[in-house]
């Protein structure tokens, strides 16, 4: 028992008091007594009892008007009735006006102990079955309060996600929308590349019908007049000579970079160690030229003609824009992410500005004479449309004097857009 039961015991008898204190104090219960019907209500005002044992014949009042008072304080108070004048009639009023139970006098020490037990017990499980139901009354209004919180939330997420699946449907009809314009515009593009480099192809061999005739033409004049020409005659024809010869080079260069662009991709595995070293060697390098490369190379599965085009174009490059007696170059390479290798050509040559970085890579772009080197201005547009090609992407890293670093980053395994 966590906290005693007490008991208010009303009676004008004082050995009634005594016993009967006595008898509860031995079964763990907290008493106190009243001798008038006034005393009970003045302590009943400063506390609650569990049981008022309460007898009907008070010096100041009838026992059955003291109850009314008693369960206007306490209504979970429990009320005894005592007396020693029973009868049904008073019996079934002291029950109408909220009594517990009836017992008589003289009392049976044995039948007050059992009534009262008995009574706090169904006080007991009264007070139990009554905080039970608040609690489940208060968890149904909290289940009540979280449903409507959860029902307005979710009614607000509903409508939420309309509104968003409204924009959503609009954004997707201008995405497709806008999809099936640039599919039409590739398109469009697709056929006005594919005209232009059947037309670059179509030029570039019928300009060199006419520059062969030049050249045998200067050729006949030369064997013709050879007896009579003079010094400047034979300067002429000489500069007629590199001028077909320079435009054949550039012929020869439009119709590789109009090829390089409608060339079909033929995929196989290549080893890049055992393939720079075999396309080095058909370069027929002068002595000055040294290629350093490591011995660890990765294979690849990509086009062969394309990646010969490619270090073909950046090896030539570094040696012709370098001045140095002795020409030192280095290829290698490094892992650039899960699906892809980033290859380079470093040299120890002249040099590019930061603000030609770009510049370079364009068709006929040249950042030097003629005179001072030799070429049409295609060779690096011929890489980068290749390096595109393969799926792939071109930078150089170049200072003035420092020597210049071209980067290819090429996929593992091409895959086709």
């Amino acid at each position: 028992m966590n906290r005693k039961e007490s008991i208010l015991i009303v009676d004008d008898d004082e050995s009634s008091h005594r016993s009967l204190t006595l008898i509860f104090g031995r079964k763990g219960y907290e008493t106190e007594t009243a001798g008038t019907g006034r005393e009970a209500i003045e302590k009943a005002q400063r506390r609650f009892f569990n049981l008022a044992l309460l007898d009907i014949k008070l010096p100041d009042m009838e026992g059955l008007e003291l109850l009314v008072p008693l369960k206007h304080l306490h209504p979970d108070m429990i009320v005894i009735m005592v007396t020693a004048y029973a009868s049904t009639k008073t019996a079934i009023r002291a029950m109408n006006e909220g009594a517990s139970a009836y017992i008589t006098k003289p009392l049976d020490m044995d039948e007050v102990l059992a009534t009262v037990k008995q009574a706090l017990e169904n006080q007991r499980l009264a007070e139990e079955k009554r905080q039970a139901q608040d609690a489940l009354q208060e968890a149904h209004d909290e289940l009540e309060r979280r449903v409507e919180e959860r029902t307005a939330r979710l009614a607000a997420t509903t409508e939420q996600l309309k509104l968003e699946l409204a924009e959503r449907k609009q954004a997707e009809e201008a995405l497709s929308l806008a999809h099936t314009e640039l599919k039409k515009k590739a398109a469009d593009l697709e056929l006005a590349y594919e005209e232009l480099s059947e037309y670059n192809h179509v030029v570039a061999h019928v300009l060199k019908a006419p520059l062969r005739a030049i050249r045998n033409y200067a050729d006949f004049l030369r064997e013709d007049f050879r007896v009579v020409l003079n010094g400047d005659q034979k300067a002429c024809l000489e500069g007629l000579d590199r001028a077909v010869a320079q435009g054949v080079e550039l012929v020869d260069d439009l119709l590789e970079f109009s090829r390089v662009g409608r060339l079909s991709i033929s995929t196989q595995t290549i080893d890049l160690g055992a393939f720079l070293q075999e396309l080095i060697a058909s370069l027929a390098l002068s002595p000055d030229v040294e290629i350093e490369m490591g011995t660890e190379w990765p294979t690849i599965d990509s086009d062969s003609k394309l990646l010969r085009q490619i270090f073909q174009e950046l090896i030539r490059n570094s040696i012709k824009f370098n001045h140095s007696s002795h020409k030192r170059l280095e290829i290698g390479w490094l892992p650039a992410g899960e699906e892809r290798y980033e290859f380079f050509v470093r040299d120890e040559g002249i040099g590019i500005e930061s603000r030609y970085h770009e510049q370079i890579f364009g068709v006929f772009q040249r950042l030097h004479s003629r005179e001072a080197y030799e070429g049409t201005g295609l060779g690096l547009a011929i890489v980068k449309k290749a390096v595109g090609k393969m799926n792939g992407s071109l930078r150089v890293e170049s200072r003035v004097g420092e020597g210049s670093t071209f980067f290819v980053t090429l996929p593992k395994t091409y895959k086709e857009r």
